[in-house]
């Protein structure tokens, strides 16, 4: 089969997870994200990958119909009110099922939603600026689109910027008395930067950090041309300048670095869902075709040995990725039953994790691409279009040195890096 879902297996459950950490309604609501995965996107997917307004009106199926964008926002706001941060294990099985339909998809929600667990949690915002992104998440008139502006690996071309966890901070705000200015040259959102309808800023103060939430029409915010990737193609991304954008007060907070921290814990967290995801849908494709493939007459083969030790790298790297991500989101619920605490050590763990689930995850892609040849590269099995997302993702994420240099400054001390 190369279009649609396979008649003969459910990809998802030939992969243990932790089952005991979901209730009932967390898997219902699994099921519901992967009902959608496979009529709105699965079904339909050449038409779906070159189709940017679709891609955009099946996020807002997921986001308001389904109603994921709303599961952890309080009732008393418009949400769900699925508590945080046991939704941990939920937000993974949900953010599986849509990295199995589209990884770039899945990017997108999860940078919006990790914002929003990072925000609820963060005890120093305001309750009115938590009320004002609710209403953006909330509200079913529309679909909210939040690209996040946060530390990047710098600019040699500027003066160095205050660093959080070995990353330069891309913008500034300062307090004007009744308000506050934002300042940013050419800064690179992680997603959605050229068609987001707010973003949302860490940015340095004169003496520490803080959070701004900037709708993008405002005054002073200027938008460079499309940046062209290689994939996630609903990440529409540019560099974004704040020109001394004025913002009210409840627009912009003091933070401190755990904010930052925390929020990188999460997109760790759904990222690794996503990718999670993807990979098992590449086994379903692979499966597919090595079910019908014939050596010279002589066998199927997945029969072969040597072709039979690729695809089953195939499935371990799939176990190993798994078993990892739904680990991270337990021990971000329950740090105590792991011998640790909330911030710096859940960060540390989130990048150790992370990148590791990304490297199982593409390696496992990589091999099922070269166990299918020409059909691994062909648009008509998507193999190819899992293996550019996830490769875009890793850029984006930052590869492995930024989680080398966190890990070498938590373990070893290592402050000079």
């Amino acid at each position: 089969m190369k279009d649609g879902r396979s008649d003969t297996i459910d990809s998802t459950s030939y992969f243990p997870y932790p089952k005991e950490w979901l209730d009932t309604e967390s898997e219902e609501i699994a099921e519901s994200v992967s009902k959608w995965a496979d009529n709105e996107v699965i079904a339909n997917r050449l038409q779906f990958r070159e189709d940017f307004e679709h891609q955009m009106g099946t996020l807002a199926i997921l986001a308001h119909d389904i109603g994921l964008h709303r599961l952890i926002w309080p009732e008393t706001m418009g949400g769900v009110g699925f508590p945080l941060p046991d939704a941990s294990s939920t937000l993974v099985r949900a953010y599986e099922e849509i990295g199995r339909a589209d990884p770039s998809i899945g990017y997108i929600s999860a940078a919006n939603i990790a914002l929003a667990a990072a925000l609820l949690e963060e005890g120093r915002i305001d309750e009115e600026m938590k009320k004002r992104m609710a209403k953006a998440f909330c509200n079913s008139e529309g679909l909210a689109l939040f690209s996040l502006i946060l530390p990047g690996l710098g600019d040699a071309e500027v003066e160095p910027r205050r660093i959080v966890s070995g990353r330069e901070v891309q913008a500034e705000l300062r307090s004007d008395g009744n308000g506050w200015i934002l300042t940013a040259e050419r800064a690179r959102p992680f997603n959605s930067g050229y068609n987001a309808s707010a973003y949302g800023v860490l940015a340095s103060l004169p003496e520490g950090f803080g959070f701004a939430f900037v709708e993008a029409d405002r005054e002073g915010v200027e938008r460079e041309e499309l940046l062209k990737t290689t994939g996630l193609s609903a990440s529409r991304n540019t560099d974004v300048s704040f020109r001394d954008v004025r913002l009210s007060g409840d627009a912009a907070t003091v933070v401190d670095e755990s904010f930052y921290k925390r929020l990188s814990a999460w997109i760790g967290l759904l990222t690794g869902s996503v990718a999670v995801g993807s990979a098992i849908d590449v086994f379903r494709l692979v499966k597919d075709w090595a079910a019908n493939r014939v050596i010279k007459g002589k066998g199927l083969l997945r029969d072969n040995p040597m072709d039979a030790a690729v695809l089953a790298q195939v499935a371990i790297d799939i176990v190993n990725a798994r078993l990892l991500i739904h680990t991270l989101a337990r021990a971000m619920a329950r740090p105590e039953a792991f011998g640790i605490e909330e911030g710096k050590d859940i960060f540390i763990l989130s990048g150790i994790i992370s990148v590791r689930v990304l490297d199982h995850c593409m390696h496992s892609i990589n091999r099922a691409m070269e166990m299918m040849g020409s059909a691994g590269y062909s648009k008509e099995w998507h193999v190819e279009k899992h293996w550019r997302d996830l490769k875009t993702m890793q850029v984006y994420l930052g590869g492995h040195v930024p989680v080398e240099m966190d890990v070498a400054r938590y373990y070893y001390g290592s402050d000079g890096v």
